[in-house]
């Protein structure tokens, strides 16, 4: 079903909202608490090779720090109900030494690929292999029933090799950087069209939702081309 817009506004119901709010912290405090069992337990070299952000810059519920960046998550309402897919982060870059600058941290954008993609693999693999396991897992498993249910409800299957969804006749979206790949099963989000400044823009209605200092700060919906460039919209509630 396609939705067509005459201006820059979505409408959310506000059982839809509140759906958001809650699911974003929990899927939040999931990523950084996973983050950080990688931080403990990865060498520094592959830590960066496979996440790439420096583990102090990153704001974390889980830590107990909130004076890092802003969080963008990225959502899709699919038949199945919300799916987060990823999440993006603006993080605090460290302060520039004496003499340099006005002495002011700054925000730095880190795309979603590698702290983000990389993470959501290895956070399905541990839902996999906990449901596989979990009677001979006992107090050792790192995912609790609540987080598992959590997964089940608003993850995406997601892989460094395609092969596990192909087998399986699912399609997939394949996210590439240099030599990393990671495979996320295709879901569909639905189709808009926006009539706007005399044009026609057309496109995947994706939702981004928004984290500061691990709170939830909003919504940002966005129209996603063909050729992957959003168009931002404004989110009404009603």
């Amino acid at each position: 079903m396609t939705t067509t817009l005459f201006s820059r506004e979505i409408t959310y119901g506000k059982e839809a909202v509140a759906e958001l709010e809650c699911a974003a912290v929990k899927v939040q405090y999931l990523y950084d608490r996973t983050l950080a069992m990688l931080h403990e337990h990865l060498p520094d070299s592959l830590w960066e090779t496979w996440i790439g952000v420096p583990y102090d810059n990153i704001s974390s519920l889980y830590k107990g720090d909130n004076s890092g960046g802003t969080v963008f998550q990225k959502w899709i309402q699919s038949p199945a109900g919300w799916k987060c897919i990823g999440c993006e982060r603006h993080c605090l870059e460290a302060e520039p030494a004496a003499g340099e600058g006005n002495g002011q941290r700054r925000y730095v954008y880190h795309n979603g690929f590698r702290q983000s993609m990389v993470l959501q693999a290895v956070i399905w693999s541990l839902y996999e292999n906990t449901r596989l396991f979990g009677p001979y897992l006992g107090e050792e498993a790192f995912l609790n029933d609540e987080e598992l249910e959590l997964i089940s409800n608003y993850f995406v299957p997601t892989y460094l090799s395609e092969l596990r969804l192909t087998e399986s006749g699912r399609l997939s979206k394949e996210y590439r950087e240099q030599n990393i790949r990671v495979y996320q099963e295709w879901i569909s989000a639905p189709d808009l069209v926006l009539h706007w400044n005399g044009g026609l823009t057309e496109g995947r209605w994706m939702t981004g939702v928004y984290l500061d200092e691990s709170r939830f700060a909003g919504l940002g919906p966005y129209l996603k081309d063909a050729q992957g460039k959003r168009t931002y919209m404004r989110a009404m509630v009603q």
